[in-house]
């Protein structure tokens, strides 16, 4: 059998894939600004979401059943996740008075939000908003304190004020990516 048949293709969410291409772009126009750090960044990002969104998991009978469930439409999070944050590195919008690394963190949370209720849900089992932004915030607390600790041991974190608000913001946009994700949804 083929490793990526016509039909897994077929599976792919079209929205990830323009994604990609954005992401793909950012990589070259920052490459052009002569940004070649970043523009490799990101290009290792855009390598890695590629590694998450090409295999076809609903036939990779290894995986889980929830994760090959997950739906298609998900696939998209990690490719906007990594195309909303590349500005950051790229230009050094993290950094100054504007509410940019905010917006990220509580985008992200979101983002990560809506994946983790696409997980829990895959078992076609119903649960409620509330249920299920209980269940984001305890994943986008521990994706949150996760992140914070590696930007610790990079040596990139923030003031206490600028961690605590990255913290929140991605723990409330956990939350609420999870309570707002449907399961009918692509």
């Amino acid at each position: 059998m083929a490793l990526l048949t016509r039909d897994d293709l077929r599976h792919q969410s079209r929205f990830a894939w323009f994604c990609l291409a954005a992401l793909a772009a950012a990589a070259v126009a920052l490459w052009l600004l002569d940004k070649r750090g970043a523009a490799g960044g990101t290009v290792a990002a855009l390598l890695g979401c590629l590694g998450v969104i090409l295999p076809p998991r609903e036939r990779m009978a290894v995986l889980p059943a929830r994760l090959r469930r997950l739906p298609r439409g998900l696939d998209a999070a990690p490719v906007l996740a990594s195309l909303i944050s590349t500005p950051g590195y790229g230009l050094n919008w993290f950094h100054g008075a504007n509410p940019y690394d905010e917006v990220v963190h509580l985008v992200s949370g979101l983002l990560a939000g809506a994946v983790l209720a696409g997980l829990v849900l895959a078992d076609g089992r119903p649960r409620g908003a509330w249920r299920l932004a209980r269940h984001g915030l305890v994943f986008g607390l521990g994706i949150a304190v996760g992140w914070e600790v590696l930007e610790w041991i990079l040596g990139i974190i923030g003031n206490t004020l600028d961690t605590v608000t990255d913290i929140l913001l991605t723990t409330l946009g956990a939350a609420a990516g999870a309570a707002l994700w449907r399961r009918d949804r692509p």
